[in-house]
């Protein structure tokens, strides 16, 4: 009797709206449909337009959603942004800083633009290694007062310190 129920066992028979006979039967719907990427993320986006760093470090990396209007304040912090793999809003971004014996460090993708009109007292705006411009680039306009303070905008030819120890340029 190998295989036949007892009487005392129920019989169970696959109903047949079951999930094993509903992904059966749809099992060709899985050819049409696209593939996601499991390891593609998402951007991240922030629920307010500004960053603030007050005696530390506040960073955005990776990729992250560019509003058309970023406020950024730095007092005796460092703020810092790196744009290189960000998606943009919009390709003309407004960065309205606010710095006060802070830093400011942007990495920003090849080709981007930028045009510096901030209102500066015992400070330094430094660009690095920016590339030519190039149709289709983002244009960022640095605006907004720096006293005592340091923003640095680093290009997509920058090599940093570690890079250049490591022989990797």
């Amino acid at each position: 009797m190998t295989g036949q129920p007892m009487n005392d066992e129920p019989q169970f028979r696959q109903p047949e709206n079951s999930e094993r006979n509903i992904q059966d039967a749809h099992h060709a719907d899985d050819l049409v449909l696209p593939q996601t990427n499991p390891q593609a993320v998402a951007p991240t986006h922030y629920l307010t337009n500004s960053v603030s760093a007050v005696l530390g470090t506040k960073q955005r990396d990776g990729a992250w959603i560019v509003p058309p209007s970023l406020t950024v304040n730095s007092t005796l912090g460092t703020v810092k942004l790196d744009m290189r793999e960000a998606v943009f809003e919009s390709l003309n971004v407004v960065i309205d800083l606010s710095c006060f014996m802070g830093d400011v460090k942007i990495w920003v993708p090849k080709g981007t633009v930028i045009v510096d009109e901030t209102r500066t007292f015992g400070s330094d705006i430094k660009l690095k290694k920016l590339s030519p411009p190039q149709p289709g680039s983002p244009k960022l306009t640095l605006t907004g007062t720096l006293v005592f303070g340091e923003v640095i905008v680093y290009g997509s030819k920058h090599i940093t310190l570690s890079d250049r120890i490591q022989g990797n340029f």
